[in-house]
């Protein structure tokens, strides 16, 4: 089998998207090392989302399922009428994987629907593979329309998908992880974590499909910054969703207490999300108005700007994958706090790379912020080692060319005879 250049299908549920900055770097890697990516997305972007030439463009590129149902049922309708035996199979999968929910099966059926339209744009295209970003919809997706491509005899197409935390592996009837891997070529796993929570709905079997390749950033975007002066007042900066497994009330609580020590500082949290009434009741309620800013969500060079003049940075999740902006504050040389769960233990080494405590404990929390705060030395020492580590596990181009190196392989074995 011969390597070529690649020529995919992402499927997503958003792009382009701000909070998912992570993906368009991966495809602007993908093709700067020659391969080509048709975006395919469930949802049209957000207006907040749209805000640069670049994500205009890339808007431009991309297919999306949800600009008509009317379209994509008369598409499934003429796929049902052209292969009626394999879409009852299918519609049979659909139902079975659900494990007799109701609300899943709805769900599956309208994923079978949206699969019909990706399996159409990618036989008219001539796309060989596709792969999913995240294991739930998407990857349902994809799934479905491999399979509805690979209806008669035609040349077999593959798929493929990646998984990055606790959304891809909380509920194992809804993201049917064990089915989507039976039938896939291979899964990205983010992580070590990651992977051993694939393994354990997998029969060892099939244990070889998981890879380990862990999310990048660009290190010359996130350079290395000067060592600061400590401050009169840190500043402290959040950057996730605001949401309740992130854990933002718990570092409020901390940050309350180091207040009640004496410690003076100004907390900035950078997202948006369904906690942010909460969370400003909370600022209230503690009397930190004049403590706390909350900025909203930010383009990705306005959080490099809240990271350059950031004293720490602290993530306090109860759930995660591996945070990406954990990766960026350490490549810039931010002191880094955050909780000891999932990957980020991998990146966050207690007392080497960082602190890591225990997620929701707020003692702990104030005491390792409290450490880092009192201690520049220590920090310094932490964040060179730090930025070793995010070279050496986390540089894009490095870890793009091994999924590269995965999506030629496929589009080399599709395009062989059956």
């Amino acid at each position: 089998m011969s390597a070529q250049s690649p020529t995919l299908a992402y499927v997503m549920t958003h792009y382009p998207r701000v909070a998912l900055s992570f993906i368009s770097g991966e495809i602007d890697e993908i093709e700067a090392l020659g391969g080509t990516i048709h975006p395919i997305a469930m949802n049209l972007p957000d207006r907040a989302d749209l805000l640069s030439e670049d994500a205009r463009a890339r808007r431009a590129k991309t297919y999306y399922l949800k600009r008509g149902w009317l379209g994509l049922l008369g598409t499934f309708a003429g796929t049902a009428l052209r292969h009626p035996i394999g879409i009852a199979k299918l519609l049979g999968t659909a139902i079975t994987s659900s494990r007799g929910s109701i609300p899943i099966t709805v769900r599956r059926l309208s994923h079978l629907v949206q699969a019909a339209s990706v399996a159409k744009v990618c036989a008219n295209r001539n796309i060989p593979h596709l792969h999913a970003q995240f294991g739930q919809a998407p990857a349902t997706i994809a799934w479905f329309a491999t399979e509805i491509l690979n209806f008669g005899n035609r040349p077999r197409r593959t798929w493929s998908f990646t998984i990055h935390g606790f959304h891809d592996f909380v509920e194992d009837t809804v993201s049917r992880l064990d089915l989507k891997a039976g039938s896939a070529a291979f899964v990205v796993c983010i992580s070590d974590f990651t992977r051993s929570q694939l393994l354990r709905l997998l029969h060892p079997s099939l244990w070889p499909r998981a890879k380990v390749i862990r999310c990048g950033i660009d290190l010359d975007a996130f350079a290395l910054r000067a060592p600061r002066q400590p401050s009169a007042a840190p500043k402290l900066v959040s950057v996730g969703r605001l949401s309740s497994e992130k854990g933002q009330v718990v570092l409020l609580e901390a940050c309350k207490m180091l207040i009640d020590r004496g410690q003076n500082f100004e907390l900035t949290f950078v997202g948006s999300g369904p906690l942010e009434s909460l969370l400003r009741e909370e600022i209230a309620r503690l009397g930190m108005q004049d403590n706390v800013r909350l900025t909203g969500e930010l383009a990705p060079e306005e959080v490099r700007k809240e990271l350059e003049t950031a004293d720490l940075f602290c993530l306090t999740s109860f759930a995660e994958g591996l945070p990406i902006s954990i990766m960026e504050a350490m490549a810039m040389g931010v002191p880094v706090v955050s909780t000891a769960i999932s990957g980020i233990p991998e990146l966050v080494v207690d007392g080497q790379t960082g602190r890591a405590v225990p997620p929701g404990n707020v003692e702990a929390l104030a005491d390792a912020i409290a450490d880092l705060l009192s201690d520049g030395d220590k920090g310094e020492q932490m964040v060179a080692v730090a930025r070793q580590r995010v070279e050496s596990q986390h540089e894009r181009h490095r870890n793009v060319n091994e999924l590269y190196a995965l999506f030629s392989a496929q589009t080399g074995a599709a395009n062989e005879p059956a």
